[in-house]
């Protein structure tokens, strides 16, 4: 059957996308679905994974139907796979702390150099632009609780807090102070 086919990637990749879309829907089944005017929290994901399902099986079929032009998988791009994990990594561990507007810059631009055909022309202004767009998206119009910035970024948190310079005072001569204090107070 891989002679007849395309691109035997693509068949996995259908699988892939039906296997994930089916796992989905399994895991949805126990929320509420409601309907069409009065969508249940299960709704939403239920058409998603109905629409992955399909989609997975269109791949499925069109990489099957067509004759053989390309053989075999090649080889895996490891570069790219590790920038784009790393960059999902990366997001997920430094939002907080970088906030959201440099961890998304930084994202897409890790992602972009993980494709052979980017430009750090093309590059820059696509990630500052993404930026912009999610943190007016996200912070402004949905109202969501994440940091334009984070505290990484401000000098307060990598210099060292201040001391106070406060007076101590020895055991002793508190102990009679108060007590001093306290015979002059029932005087």
């Amino acid at each position: 059957m891989a002679a007849m086919m395309e691109k035997p990637r693509d068949v996995v990749s259908g699988v892939v996308v039906m296997a994930i879309g089916a796992g989905f829907l399994l895991n949805g089944l126990e929320l509420e679905r409601g309907s069409s005017f009065r969508m249940g929290p299960g709704y939403f994901p239920t058409v998603l994974s109905v629409l992955m399902i399909g989609l997975g099986m269109l791949i499925t079929i069109l990489a099957i139907r067509k004759p053989a032009t390309d053989s075999g998988f090649g080889g895996l791009p490891w570069k790219g796979l590790a920038l784009i994990i790393g960059a999902t990594v990366l997001f997920g561990f430094t939002l907080r702390g970088l906030g959201l507007a440099p961890v998304l810059a930084i994202t897409v631009l890790a992602t972009a150099w993980a494709s052979r055909y980017a430009t750090l022309r093309a590059s820059v202004p696509l990630a500052l632009g993404l930026a912009a767009f999610c943190a007016f998206l996200f912070i402004k119009l949905l109202g969501l609780p994440l940091p334009l910035t984070g505290p990484w970024l401000t000098a307060s948190y990598w210099s060292p807090p201040e001391t106070t310079s406060s007076v101590t005072v020895p055991v002793e001569e508190a102990a009679t102070s108060s007590d001093a204090t306290r015979a002059v107070a029932t005087r």
